[in-house]
């Protein structure tokens, strides 16, 4: 019978690096003063042997902190102007946090580890990464140390089963089939060109639907970083053409309220002239004027699920093929035309 493999030790490292014990510790905290031709060492020692540091007497008796991490994409804007406009992904952090307590765990919201210094740093039993890129990297980096990892919406290019997500593409069939009931015939998508599989599930429904209906697909591309004044633009241009769209479908967060701006800069109206949908509900919607129709992801359904799902990996159960939560479409008055 195979005997299971014991948990790489600091002393492996050390030995593979060919330094002392103290030398490991003072690399991968940070401490003492150590060439850095040795640092450079003992960080490639950690990596192959698998080590990850264990700081709490809990770690040391179980081989568990009862910490999950959850790892979110600021991008480029900086932390405090996500802080105050990403709303849904502070709801996955609240969901989140509320769901680890409730199974008898914490929360440590993190940056997402780039390379084997950030994650001697994250010390805890697994990580949640929200919105992963393709080829997402720290999916690479927590892979490569065995930490389990699952994702809120899927890496492109992963198969493994490990995360949660919406039907994007089912969402937006039901979207273009609810404008097209309130009257459009020409519905334009704003959406992104980013690596994200919520953009392309949501181009690739979008462009099917258009070829069996006969519609001519308009989109245009935003920068994420800049949604709503790209989409204004994007929108104006739109609006320019011989036979504009009568509804648009505006996708990223923010991006509805750009393409309201451009419609009413323009003289025209929501809902009168054009509907107006938007793919990820929030209070800033709800709170315009006109009220946008937009489809809810059910940001604490999907955080606990993620939870829950993470739990099952980190205590050794294989995969059973990814989390898929319903969403809603919540109808209100920009594509409600009386």
């Amino acid at each position: 019978m195979a005997t299971k493999r014991a948990r790489p030790t600091i002393r492996d490292v050390a030995i593979q690096a060919g330094v002392s014990m103290t030398t490991v510790s003072d690399v991968v905290n940070s401490k003492g003063r150590v060439d850095p031709a040795t640092r450079e060492r003992v960080l490639t020692a950690v990596s192959q042997v698998g080590w990850r540091p264990r700081r709490s007497a809990r770690a040391l008796r179980s081989g568990r902190t009862g910490v999950f991490a959850m790892c979110l994409p600021v991008g480029h804007v900086g932390v405090g102007e996500w802080l105050v406009n990403a709303e849904y992904d502070m709801a996955l952090v609240a969901a989140c946090a509320a769901a680890t307590v409730d199974s008898d765990r914490q929360l440590l919201v993190a940056p997402r580890p780039k390379d084997v210094r950030d994650l001697a740093r994250l010390d805890v039993d697994g990580v949640i990464i929200a919105d992963p890129r393709e080829g997402d990297q720290a999916l690479t980096v927590l892979n490569n140390a065995g930490v389990p990892a699952v994702t809120i919406d899927r890496d492109i290019q992963r198969t493994d089963g490990w995360w949660v997500e919406t039907d994007n593409a089912g969402s937006t069939v039901q979207v273009l089939d609810h404008l097209t009931a309130q009257g459009a015939e020409r519905i334009a998508l704003v959406t992104a060109d980013a690596p994200w599989a919520w953009f392309e599930d949501t181009s690739a429904a979008y462009a099917r639907w258009c070829a069996e209906h006969g519609v001519k697909s308009q989109v245009r591309l935003i920068d994420v970083e800049r949604p709503r004044a790209t989409a204004a633009a994007g929108v104006r241009s739109l609006l320019r053409l011989k036979n504009p769209p009568d509804a648009i479908f505006a996708i990223p967060y923010g991006t509805p309220l750009g393409a309201l701006d451009a419609i009413v800069e323009s003289g025209r109206s929501v809902p009168g002239d054009i509907l107006l949908a938007g793919g990820m509900d929030g209070q800033i919607l709800q709170g315009s004027s006109p009220a946008i129709t937009a489809v809810d992801l059910r940001p604490v359904e999907m955080a606990r699920a993620a939870v829950d799902l993470l739990a099952r990996r980190v205590s050794g159960e294989k995969a059973a093929g990814p989390v898929v939560i319903e969403t809603a479409l919540r109808v209100r008055e920009s594509t409600t035309r009386r």
